[in-house]
């Protein structure tokens, strides 16, 4: 086992706990993380997505009282947004500049999220343009894997109470989950890099299991909601500065 696997686990069970209680975490924090300490972007999809898909899995079939619905444009528009995101990415075109859209992407989701004002304006507007925020979300998450930040948003302005804010998270990136691993499989052509990494979904469950649960049956929800605006803000500049 290299010393690069080794801190791959660390990250990802770091970052198990962080969705264990706000519904997203392995990716829209565990992504920046391996391009800080020298992971590709395709590279640190392939760790991720495995362990992100097990956490929303569990996730969904332990929330049954606080189920919600969720918009069918999550599937009409949400999903090929995420495909037409990593056709791109998989064309290179982004180069050195997913860096700089992912420090920012983090930043511009912490501010909306951090600014009281922008609640109410938010709920308006995506009850508005939620056929458009559904694309772009997905052509986010497809350029940077950071369409949870995004999300956090939709959710938010949807939801109040914490069960239901994670429960249509975790619903969403289930979905985002399944296409990306059939995309990353087929159209990136990393099917073994996935294979290999399978042990990350287990750890990511059993940190699930064990102690993320738990840590979220007992957090306020005020600590909840600051809390992920806190987390967003410093990777976003952490990123900006790495570049």
């Amino acid at each position: 086992m290299t010393a690069e696997f080794v801190t791959a686990i660390a990250v990802v069970a770091v970052f198990s706990v962080v969705q264990s209680i706000f519904g997203m975490g392995v990716l829209i924090f565990g992504t920046p993380t391996l391009l800080l300490i020298g992971h590709d972007f395709v590279d640190a999809i392939t760790i991720l997505v495995p362990a992100s898909f097990a956490i929303s899995l569990l996730q969904i079939a332990t929330s049954a009282k606080d189920r919600v619905a969720v918009s069918g444009y999550l599937y009409l528009f949400c999903l090929p947004g995420i495909g037409l995101g990593l056709w791109v990415i998989q064309g290179g075109a982004l180069g050195s500049w997913i860096n700089i859209l992912i420090g920012a992407v983090l930043l511009i989701s912490a501010g909306l999220r951090l600014w009281p004002a922008s609640h109410a304006w938010m709920a308006a507007a995506l009850k508005k343009y939620t056929l458009i925020y559904h694309g772009v979300m997905g052509l986010v998450h497809g350029l940077t894997n950071l369409g949870g930040s995004l999300l956090a948003i939709l959710a938010t302005t949807q939801h109040s109470e914490k069960g239901a804010v994670r429960y249509t998270v975790a619903h969403y990136y289930l979905a985002f989950g399944a296409i990306q691993i059939v995309l990353i499989a087929t159209l990136l052509g990393e099917a073994e890099g996935l294979l290999r990494n399978l042990p990350m979904a287990g750890i990511a469950a059993a940190v699930y299991l064990l102690i993320g649960n738990r840590l979220f049956l007992r957090t306020a929800g005020s600590v909840y909601h600051h809390g992920l605006s806190l987390f967003i803000s410093a990777y976003g500049i952490a990123v900006l500065l790495s570049h």
